[in-house]
């Protein structure tokens, strides 16, 4: 409908000042002709006088009005918030583009060693909730360059046919700039990681655990230049059941 009238402009236009004109002008007049008329049988033969009918009339279409503004309102914020999804899907895009692409170009800066003093990091599991659910880990600059503007791109969980399993854009880191030898904590924020296979457990049927899945996070920063710096950081597990606290491997890739 909303489409129709976005494509038919003039028609809606003309549509809508003809029915605001029948209900406002023409309706009244109706419904006093009506009033006057004899009533064809007792049950139509009311006592309200045509002060009341139209009070009535009037309420109705303000009732009308309201609930018409009401929808009009929930949908332009469904549109809004719609366009708002689309925006910070299309910068998410946008940033692993720029990653892609620094990858590229740091293959060529390696062969040339032009970046020889860049960030470096360690990172380590420090909990989760149960089959790597909400997996917390510690991030440390192992490096002697202060580090700012720390975000995450994108977290990925693979199993070993290399499909994704799981995906979180909810990183969250609890500061975004390190001092030399300065931690802090990464909350994934993901979902409990299982196997879509079924298994006997105790009478119930339940999920399997993942087997063989690697989790790879990638995230950026800023040197003290302004420069920006792109990572990618691995690990590499046998079961979602077992928590590893293994180091990730991270590599500098832009």
């Amino acid at each position: 409908m909303v489409e129709w009238m976005k494509n038919h402009k003039k028609v809606s236009i003309g549509v809508i000042i003809l029915l605001f004109l029948f209900f406002i002008i023409i309706m009244p007049l109706i419904l006093n002709l009506i009033y006057y008329l004899d009533a064809p049988c007792d049950f139509f033969d009311v006592g309200y006088d045509i002060s009341n009918i139209l009070d009535y009339y009037g309420a109705i279409l303000t009732f009308i009005g309201t609930v018409s503004l009401g929808i009009i309102t929930v949908y332009q914020n469904y549109v809004s918030q719609k366009k708002t999804d689309e925006v910070n899907k299309l910068t998410l895009e946008l940033q692993k583009k720029s990653m892609a692409m620094a990858e590229k170009n740091y293959e060529k800066e390696k062969l040339y060693e032009i970046n020889k003093n860049s960030p470096k990091f360690e990172l380590i599991n420090s909990g989760c909730n149960g089959r790597h659910m909400n997996l917390c880990a510690v991030l440390k600059n192992v490096s002697d360059i202060i580090i700012s503007g720390l975000k995450s791109i994108s977290f990925e969980v693979f199993d070993e046919s290399n499909a994704i399993v799981t995906t979180s854009d909810k990183v969250k880191s609890k500061v975004f700039s390190l001092s030399p030898g300065q931690e802090t904590q990464i909350e994934f924020h993901n979902t409990e990681l299982k196997s879509q296979k079924l298994i006997d457990l105790y009478g119930q049927q339940v999920y399997e655990s993942l087997k063989k899945f690697t989790m790879i996070w990638s995230f950026q920063c800023e040197d003290s230049y302004g420069n920006i710096h792109y990572y990618k950081a691995k690990l590499y597990v046998e079961d979602s059941n077992n928590f590893v606290g293994d180091l990730w491997s991270v590599e500098k890739v832009g």
